[in-house]
C-alpha cells in the first residue's frame, strides 16, 4: 500500500480510502489509485483489513468428538460434513475454521483466539457438552448445533429424526424376512440410543420379542469395532439381520461376517446409518439410512446466516430416507 501511495503521490490512508470507495476521496483521485493498483496486481489484504477494523467472516466450525464412545475427528462421518460445510459457507463468502478441540469449559472457550476471532459458531456433535453449549447460548455469538433434541435445550439446533432412522432400518430388515435382529452401536452416545428406541420399537410392531443378546455395544473406531464384532460371531450367535449405528459399522460388520464364512444378505443382511459416499462402493453396496449430509450443512449455515443477521430461526428436525441396495437384497 505505500508503494502505490508513493507512485500516486498520496498517503497510504488516502490509498485505503480510495481502495474502499470512501466519499472521503474525489473520483479523480480514486480513479487514478485504482489504476495504479491494477496495474501493479495489488490486492487489498482482507485479514488484515478485517483485523484492523475489528470484523471477521470467519465461522468456526467445532468437532464435539465425544471420548466416551471413542469418536475419532477422522471419522468418515465428520470429513464428509467439513467437506459440505465447507462448501455452503463458500457460497455465503465466508470463510471457515476447524477446531478440533471439544468444548469443556464455556468461559475458557470464550476467553480462546478462536472465539475472539469467529463471526459465528457452528458446532458438529454435542458429545458431553450439553451444559457447556447452552452456558453460551446465551452470549451474542451466534451458535447453531448439529445434534439431537435434548431436555432443556436453549441453542439453537439442527438434527435429524434418529428415532424414526432407526426403526425405518429395522422394518426394512423384518419386510426382507429376517427375525433375529442384532443391533450394533453404543448407546452412550445420543443419537445412538434414539436409534435404538426406533429398533426397539419395530420390534414390538412386528411382534418379534426384543433379545439383550442381540444388542451389542460397538466402538465406532474401526479396530476396536472388528474385535467386538468378531467376539460376537465366534459365539455363533443366531442372527440373521443386523441394523448398525453407522456406515463405519456396517462396514466392519460386513467384514467380520466374510471372514466367518457368512455371506451378505443370504446368510445375514447388514444396513448401516448416515448415508456416506462410500457405502455405494462397499462389497456388497450397503444399504443405508441416509441422513443427507450436504443438506444438513446447507441447512446449518442458513441458520447461522439467519442469527448473524439478526433474524428469528427455528430449530429443524430433517426426515431421513432408506437407501436399498444389496447389503440388504435377500432372496
Amino acid at each position: 500500500m505505500q508503494h502505490i501511495a508513493d507512485l500516486a503521490g498520496v498517503s497510504r490512508a488516502t490509498v485505503s480510502r480510495a481502495l474502499n470507495d470512501s466519499s472521503l476521496v474525489n473520483e479523480q483521485t480514486k480513479n487514478k489509485i485504482k489504476l495504479i493498483a491494477q496495474e501493479h496486481n495489488y490486492v487489498i489484504n482482507e485479514a488484515a483489513r478485517n483485523f484492523r477494523l475489528n470484523q471477521s467472516q470467519t465461522v468456526t466450525v467445532v468437532m464435539m468428538t465425544d471420548p466416551l464412545v471413542n469418536q475419532q475427528s477422522f471419522d468418515p462421518f465428520f470429513m464428509e460434513m467439513i467437506a459440505s460445510l465447507l462448501e455452503a459457507l463458500a457460497k455465503s463468502e465466508l470463510d471457515m475454521l476447524v477446531s478440533q478441540e471439544p468444548i469443556t469449559d464455556a468461559a475458557a472457550f470464550r476467553n480462546s483466539r478462536i472465539y475472539r476471532q469467529s463471526l459465528g459458531l457452528i458446532v458438529i456433535g454435542q458429545g458431553q457438552g450439553h451444559e457447556q453449549l447452552n452456558e453460551l447460548a446465551s452470549d451474542k455469538l451466534p451458535m447453531v448445533v448439529w445434534g439431537v433434541p435434548t431436555h432443556g435445550q436453549t441453542y439453537h439446533l439442527v438434527s435429524t429424526d434418529d428415532k424414526q432412522g432407526g426403526k425405518q432400518a429395522t422394518q426394512h430388515l423384518i419386510n426382507k424376512g429376517c427375525k433375529n435382529i442384532a443391533f450394533f452401536g453404543d448407546k452412550a452416545s445420543a443419537d445412538s440410543e434414539l436409534r435404538y428406541q426406533g429398533y426397539c420399537a419395530a420390534l414390538n410392531e412386528a411382534g418379534l420379542a426384543i433379545n439383550a443378546e442381540l444388542d451389542i455395544t460397538v466402538p465406532f473406531v474401526t479396530d476396536k469395532a472388528k474385535n467386538v464384532i468378531n467376539a460376537f460371531l465366534d459365539a455363533k450367535p443366531k442372527v440373521d439381520g443386523i441394523v448398525c449405528c453407522s456406515d463405519l459399522i456396517a462396514m466392519s460388520a460386513m467384514s467380520c461376517l466374510q471372514e466367518h464364512s457368512l455371506k451378505v444378505p443370504s446368510d445375514v443382511a447388514v444396513i448401516g446409518y448416515d448415508g456416506l459416499s462410500f457405502t455405494e462402493r462397499t462389497s456388497p453396496p450397503l444399504s443405508t439410512i441416509n441422513q443427507d449430509i450436504r443438506q444438513c450443512a446447507y441447512k446449518l449455515v442458513d441458520c447461522l446466516v439467519g442469527l448473524i443477521n439478526g433474524k428469528q430461526v427455528e430449530n429443524t428436525l430433517a426426515d431421513v430416507q432408506l437407501i436399498e441396495r444389496k447389503s440388504t437384497q435377500r432372496n
